[in-house]
This record gives C-alpha cells, sequence and structure tokens, in this order.
C-alpha cells in the first residue's frame, strides 16, 4: 500500500465511529508511514469492534495476501483510479 501511496494511488476514506477505526487500519497506517492525508468517513461499529490502543499493536511485516489477492486488489485500485492495471503491478512487484 505505501508503494502505492507513494504514486498518488487514491485509496477510499477509512471508517471512524467514536474515535475509533472501525475499517481501514492498514490504509491509516500506510498514511502515516508516507506521510500522506487520507480522507474519513463517520459510520458504524459492529459487535466485532473492540478498543485496542495503539502501543500494544505488533507490527506485523508478513505479506499475507496471495498473489491472486494482490492481482483481485491491483485491478480494483487501477478501476477506482482509472490508471492501466500494468502500472500498478510494476509499482507494487518487489
Amino acid at each position: 500500500m505505501c508503494q502505492k501511496m507513494a504514486h498518488d494511488i487514491k485509496f477510499d476514506d477509512i471508517k471512524i465511529c467514536d474515535n475509533l477505526i472501525v475499517d481501514g487500519h492498514h490504509r491509516y497506517l500506510s498514511s502515516l508511514i508516507m506521510d500522506v492525508e487520507i480522507g474519513s468517513v463517520s459510520s458504524h461499529k459492529t459487535s466485532a469492534t473492540k478498543a485496542v490502543n495503539w502501543l500494544d499493536m505488533e507490527f506485523d511485516e508478513n505479506d499475507w495476501d496471495t498473489e491472486s489477492d494482490i492481482l483481485h486488489l491491483n485491478e480494483q485500485d487501477a478501476r477506482y483510479n482509472g490508471l492501466d492495471i500494468e502500472f500498478l503491478k510494476q509499482i507494487t512487484s518487489a
């Protein structure tokens, strides 16, 4: 995600409820790392929403997405941004 932010790829806003991120944790962290502003919208909590202190979180650098997952996400991002899929494949391969 950071590679995409470095190339000005746009992302959906993060969803917030009562100062909790309910959708968009990875986008939020990537925006902090890349010093990129990302939008936010109000949302609702679900029964699965739990408040966790950021200082208690462990950063996992493993990429858990499969090649198929990455291709699917790149295709979505290409459509959302009106970009060629080959460009996104190039900047996310490494």
